[in-house]
């Protein structure tokens, strides 16, 4: 029944208590439920009809004081209790002499007019007036009184056997308020919100006060909505401060006991269940479950959930600082003990402090491993730092010194190196032994520190050895042995050497993890080159790396390398774009930093010179630090790589200046760095010394069974030097012995290298060597080097006199020269340029242009015509400027012979020209357009 309806029923009662038939009326609900507005409502009906009114509360606080609410009834009319003071002593003769007085006072005041006592609730009324009420009902039916009492409800306390005897009169009416209907909460919103309430608004009032009238009333008043806002399906309702202090003077008055329950609920959050939240608080699940009931009831929660955040929050902020610690300790006990996840136990330490208990560091750590799996770096170091002071032995503080290094790794990796070197005499003295010592070895082989790195794994290999003699191998240092395994043959090749392992080989995978499956993917395609099962492998390393529900970064590098290795360089770039997506959601600035690394090294393959500058100058940024390491190291590279092919060669010759360590050659980084060096020593006119780095590049690659060009092209470019000092027959031999190498289905290497042997081969026999290695560049997506074959076919056209097809080419050239920022190759491809030898694109050291072929005022206004193109007629145009034929435009953009036909027709009437020899002249559009 609504309130209106009840209000009604309780006026009948009254009007029928003035014709001398007196009733008794009981109206309960929970909190807040509107049951005191009710009573003074009719208290005010019926003072206005000339009816008295006796009035009183209970209170808790007074439900000691004998008379207290007797004496609050009489005080109305100026009606002494007789013969007993609020606060002296009395025996049951005395109460019920008391009582019995009060009934001859009431029945006085009801023979001069219809009296109302109205007692809200009553549940906290002393025993001594329950009494004199309950000698009042008893006889009702010879006075003109009407008796309306409200009453709470009580969970945690018993109630007097006098209150049950009254509240159970079998001529008593009962009513009971529920909460809010929809309805009832937008007639409450109409009344104190201006026009029509949405529904939205009107659904997120009842939702988050339960149909709490105090609550919806407040919450109308404090947050009303901005115009339009409530109509959104996204719209929720923000709670403020007085609509929490409302919520928290509710728990107060529900009682100590619901307001430990409210606070155990706030704690759990989203762990709660009863039977958690009952052993929190302390309380029986019994009572505990009232207590629930009650507080959904209230409107407080939903089940064991609050309904606003901002109020589970105000919650927890009121808590006392002392008991919260208590309470967050006992909360994180409790989790634990029934097996919850470990980030929300940490949640509770983080915020309480240290718990010196023996499962306290382990569910830190595994915390922190959760927390750096979704990228979140600082959650990962304060659950470490935490676990470091709850561990109380000196191995179990190492092993967490050790988990906080590598994570320390992740945000500052070129300071990092201190502090693995010394976690290395925490190994050597037998406080670590498990995988975090190899952990501790992968750091120091990060920091070129080899000799103490291979210490730490020989002394681990020893120690698993044993171990597994006895049969008690750990399954998890089998796994990081085998990662780090896999990581020394890949990426430190001369480490293992120097340390008296066998010839490079590619080690034999023992575990099924993701991280060891990538490594040793990079290992087999170092070893056989384009490897279809290796490369399947790296794709399946990389599914699992971002398919997991933990996210492990440990793999992707070597996965994403064994494409690039593989030649799969669009595959490797999709897949870089995808982790790159991943990094932007993740605090792990060194794992974004090798991720930009091999990006770099990926864009510079697609011949996405700016691209790979950038992402390496980035990469370079975030690892570079006082001492040299692997990864600034590598994005220096390709770095110098870079611009040598962009023609910045001041810019090269900069982070060439500083002299790196010996131990950098190594490492099959030290490869890259050598090669990137030799290609800079070329175009900068020291055919000596590049032919050096070249050579002592090879002499590495072929001691460490290294021998392939998909990491350095050592020969190819040993070739260009060997032709730069005059001696075209080493230069062949070079070419010859890379040619020779049995065919590992390496597209770009195989391209790159019939471009070299054009270079030593009669020019009659240049043009088709060169469309061949053209025709393999473009399919493995390699623009540079296939810009470069471009410039030198264009030359070899030009000696054989062919100078229509030698422009073509030239300006074909030009175009993915331009679009690759190739800005040298690109000054060497202009007219005014003199002819050059193979490979000039990529070692000539001519004054840099942004620029391309120059035109007189009418090609410019042709360049204007061309720029009115409709998109399709645009990309026929470039691939026509290039020099692609019909045929071969129609192939690329999947169309028809006919329609290119067409298009080009329309490209030459708005251009005004009548052939492709003019269209030349005009189409400056960069050659990316092209589909």
């Amino acid at each position: 029944m609504e309130r209106t309806g009840i209000l009604e029923r309780l006026d009948e009662l009254v009007d029928r208590s003035a014709g001398g038939r007196g009733g008794l009326a009981t109206v309960t609900g929970a909190t807040a439920m509107g049951k005191t507005a009710l009573l003074h409502a009719l208290a005010e009906r019926a003072g206005a009809a000339g009816r008295t009114v006796l009035s009183a509360a209970g209170s808790p606080h007074e439900a000691g004081v004998p008379h207290g609410v007797l004496f609050q009834l009489l005080h109305t009319v100026d009606a002494p209790v007789p013969g007993v003071a609020p606060s002296s002593p009395a025996t049951a003769e005395d109460e019920l002499a008391v009582a019995r007085r009060t009934h001859r006072i009431v029945a006085g005041l009801a023979a001069e007019r219809p009296v109302l006592i109205a007692v809200d609730d009553v549940q906290h009324v002393d025993p001594a007036s329950l009494l004199c009420l309950l000698h009042l009902a008893q006889r009702l039916p010879r006075l003109r009184l009407a008796l309306v009492l409200t009453r709470g409800v009580a969970v945690d306390e018993q109630a007097p056997r006098v209150l049950h005897d009254l509240l159970s009169r079998p001529n008593a009416q009962r009513f009971h308020l529920e909460p809010l209907s929809r309805a009832g909460v937008r007639d409450l919103v109409a009344e104190r919100v201006s026009g029509v309430p949405a529904d939205r608004y009107v659904a997120e009032v009842h939702r988050l006060s339960g149909g709490n009238p105090l609550l919806a009333r407040t919450l109308v008043e404090e947050e009303q909505p901005p115009a339009g806002a409530a109509a959104s399906a996204e719209f929720e309702l923000p709670t403020g401060h007085v609509f929490h202090q409302t919520i928290l003077a509710c728990l107060h008055r529900l009682g100590p006991g619901a307001l430990r329950v409210a606070r155990g609920a706030a704690l759990l959050d989203g762990a709660a269940r009863p039977a958690l939240i009952a052993r929190l608080s302390g309380l029986d699940p019994v009572p505990a479950g009232r207590f629930l009931r009650l507080l959904t009831g209230v409107g407080v929660l939903d089940g064991t959930r609050f309904r606003s955040p901002g109020v589970r929050q105000a919650v927890l902020a009121e808590t006392p600082h002392e008991e919260m610690t208590v309470l967050r300790h006992r909360a994180a006990r409790l989790l634990h003990d029934d097996g919850a996840a470990t980030p929300a136990i940490a949640e509770h330490l983080l915020q309480a402090g240290p718990l010196l208990e023996e499962w306290v560091p382990g569910a830190l750590r595994d915390a922190a491993g959760r927390a750096l799996a979704e990228g979140d770096v600082a959650r990962g170091i304060r659950c470490l730092d935490l676990a470091e002071e709850c561990c109380s032995l000196d191995e179990q503080r190492a092993s967490v010194r050790a988990q906080k290094t590598a994570v320390r790794w992740q945000s500052r990796p070129a300071e990092s190196a201190r502090h693995f070197l010394s976690l290395k005499r925490s190994v050597t003295a037998g406080l670590l032994t498990g995988p975090e010592a190899l952990l501790v070895a992968e750091g120091l082989l990060f920091h070129l520190d080899f000799d103490d790195a291979m210490e730490v794994v020989a002394r681990i290999e020893t120690g698993s050895g044993e171990a597994g003699e006895s049969g008690a191998a750990d399954a998890e240092l089998a796994e990081t042995l085998d990662n780090t395994r896999q990581l020394l043959a890949s990426d430190f090749p001369g480490v293992n050497e120097r340390a008296g392992r066998s010839q490079r080989s590619v080690p034999p995978l023992v575990t099924a993890a993701s991280s060891a499956r990538a490594r040793n993917a990079l290992n087999l395609v170092l070893e056989r080159g384009a490897d279809e099962y290796a490369i399947a492998v790296a794709v399946r390393a990389l599914q699992d790396s971002r398919t997991r529900p933990t996210w492990t970064p440990r793999g992707f590098p070597s996965a994403l390398l064994a494409l690039c290795y593989a030649e799969r360089i669009e595959d490797a770039a999709e897949w870089s774009e995808r982790f790159r997506a991943d990094m932007e959601r993740r605090d792990a600035p060194a794992w974004r930093a090798v991720l930009d690394c091999i990006g770099a090294l990926i864009a510079l393959r697609r011949g996405r010179l700016a691209d790979a500058v950038r992402q390496a100058e980035a990469a370079h940024a975030r690892l570079a630090g006082p001492r040299w390491n692997l990864g600034a190291a590598a994005a220096l590279a390709v770095l110098v790589e870079a611009h040598t092919a962009i023609g910045d060669h001041r810019a090269a010759a900069r982070r060439l200046a500083v002299e790196p360590p010996p131990e950098l050659f190594l490492t099959r980084t030290g490869l890259h760095y050598l090669y990137a060096r030799g290609r800079h020593h070329l175009a900068t006119g020291d055919a000596t010394m590049a032919l050096s780095d070249f050579l002592e590049c090879g002499a590495l690659m072929r001691r460490w069974n290294l021998d392939t060009p998909a990491v350095a092209p050592w020969r190819l470019g040993g070739a260009e030097a060997w032709l730069a000092l005059g001696d075209r027959h080493q230069a062949a031999r070079l070419v010859e012995e890379q040619l020779a190498e049995p065919d590992t289905g390496l597209v770009r290497s195989r391209g790159m290298a019939l471009h070299s042997l054009a270079s030593v081969r009669p020019a009659a026999e240049r043009p088709a060597l060169l469309q061949e290695a053209l025709r393999l560049l473009e399919a493995a997506g390699a623009r540079y080097e296939a810009a470069s074959v471009l410039a030198d076919l264009s030359r070899a056209y030009q000696r054989l006199g062919e100078k229509g097809r030698a422009r073509t080419t030239a300006r074909r050239a030009w175009r993915i020269a331009k679009s690759c920022h190739a800005e040298e190759m690109c000054q060497a491809l202009l007219p005014s340029s003199s002819p050059r030898s193979v490979g000039a694109g990529r070692t000539a050291a001519g004054t840099r242009s942004s620029g391309g072929p120059r035109g007189s005022a009418p090609a410019r206004a042709e360049q204007s015509a061309f720029a009115k193109l409709s998109d399709s007629e645009r990309r026929v145009a470039v691939l026509a400027a290039q020099g692609y034929t019909n045929r071969e435009i129609a192939d690329r953009l999947f169309i028809t012979v006919s329609t290119v036909e067409q298009h080009l027709t329309r490209v030459y009437r708005k251009m005004g020209i009548r052939n492709r020899e003019q269209l030349l002249e005009g189409a400056h559009a960069d050659s990316s357009e092209a589909v």
